[in-house]
């Protein structure tokens, strides 16, 4: 994303956060996007485990449904087809 072209933004801070930064050198727009990155980063983490979650209980809905392929197999190996 470094790569991609930069544009103005208007941002209202607290102005003694702001004041405090400065003056241990931080650069506004960097700690601005760094943060904005790891806030995306949290979002699509979160989306990602969310999706896996809903994933996971559909398979057990299907495996409490139908069972599983070794179930079946071992039932058939037994005899009990």
């Amino acid at each position: 994303m470094t790569a991609a072209t930069k544009r103005p933004v208007n941002v209202t801070l607290n102005s003694d956060l702001v004041a405090r930064a400065r003056q241990e050198g931080l650069t506004l727009p960097a700690v601005a996007e760094q943060a904005m990155t790891e806030a995306l980063a949290r979002i699509a983490r979160d989306r990602f485990e969310a999706e896996i979650a809903q994933a996971c209980e559909v398979h057990e809905q299907y495996l409490a449904t139908y069972g599983s392929l070794g179930d079946a197999v071992r039932a058939h190996a037994a005899g009990q087809t």
